[in-house]
């Protein structure tokens, strides 16, 4: 009889089919590409990769600390969906992946390996074929004018791209502590994706890519650190001086001849700083809780036609549910530093980063 039980702790196939069936519906834009069938796929498969993962959870009955602040981020912002009358149905669905992700993650946490060995798997192979996709269909790229803003594999918007192509760069940083060998599919990760933002000129992207390569080429561990902390001032800033200043920030004259004379730049960010302001203008009108996981048509409605969103992580998160939200996020954001820096090697820095 014991021929036919299955040791679920020990098993290989159950994470690496879930974890898969996550990143697909994740990563993967097939309602942009009209692939509608696929895309509905997807989602039954991320449903049933959910059901695993809850049954998992609780056959183990417990969570980390971690676990239980993204849980309480994710039940607040459906909570204020619901009260606001948003888009609570796609947070939902969004909400099942995110759950699924982390119960796997929590139940097969001895088998970290085989989970992030999985994850390149993935990834590597998605971007790819991204790279396929763009090689094969210049005409949505190479001209500025007829330029395709929707339409691409990973993200759907090319300007989305960037988060799905540092997972795969992640997972591979991270497969090098397990042999050398994983060399031979890095680099020409690295290669493709710097390849991909480079035909899509998306110049954030290109520049989030540059600085992480930066830091995987540094061995030396007090240089990594101040270069992160350098890092995160300047992240700081920015949000401060910039993004947090709206449309304001044009009319700074050292500013201006910084960036439009001196770097000779866009100063509105290619229309960014307009989203920033009706953003802002947005979030002092509901500040405590927000407006809900709004759809685009609100943003469209709401802000401006021509960009869905606030194109800035902490200004959506105090639109989607304000202050509360933030502050979980915030809180979200310390959690995960601290485990980092508790392991304190060159690759708990570089995911740092």
């Amino acid at each position: 009889m014991n021929l036919f039980l299955i040791d679920i702790q020990q098993s290989k196939i159950i994470p690496i089919v879930t974890i898969s069936l996550i990143l697909i519906q994740l990563c993967v834009s097939f309602f942009d590409m009209e692939m509608f069938l696929a895309s509905y796929a997807a989602l039954a498969g991320v449903l049933i990769a959910f059901l695993v993962a809850f049954i998992l959870l609780v056959r183990k009955k417990s969570i980390h600390k971690f676990d239980s602040i993204i849980l309480l981020f994710i039940v607040t912002l459906e909570s204020i969906t619901l009260f606001t009358g948003a888009d609570w149905k796609n947070w939902l669905y969004i909400a099942f992946s995110i759950c699924a992700y982390l119960f796997v993650f929590n139940y097969y946490q001895e088998r970290y390996k085989t989970i992030i060995l999985t994850i390149l798997s993935v990834m590597s192979v998605l971007v790819y074929c991204q790279l396929f996709q763009c090689i094969t269909h210049p005409e949505m790229w190479i001209s500025e004018e007829a330029k395709e803003l929707h339409g691409y594999l990973l993200g759907g918007n090319y300007n989305q791209m960037a988060s799905r192509l540092m997972i795969a760069l992640s997972a591979g940083i991270l497969s090098i502590q397990y042999s050398k060998l994983f060399w031979l599919n890095l680099i020409p990760l690295f290669i493709s994706c710097f390849a991909i933002m480079l035909m899509v000129k998306s110049m954030t992207a290109l520049t989030c890519l540059f600085f992480f390569l930066i830091f995987c080429l540094i061995r030396n561990q007090r240089l990594l650190s101040l270069g992160i902390i350098c890092l995160y001032i300047g992240i700081l800033l920015f949000q401060i001086v910039v993004c947090f200043s709206g449309k304001g920030f044009e009319n700074n004259e050292f500013a201006r001849w910084l960036i439009i004379d001196l770097l000779d730049k866009d100063m509105t960010f290619t229309g960014r700083t307009v989203l920033w302001d009706f953003a802002l203008r947005l979030i002092v009108k509901s500040p405590i809780w927000g407006y809900g996981f709004v759809d685009a048509e609100w943003f469209k409605a709401n802000m401006a036609s021509f960009g869905i969103g606030a194109h800035n992580f902490i200004l959506n998160t105090m639109i989607y549910g304000g202050i509360v939200l933030l502050i979980l996020y915030i809180g979200l954001i310390i959690k995960c530093l601290q485990h980092l820096i508790s392991i304190n090697d060159r690759y708990s820095q570089r995911m740092s980063a």
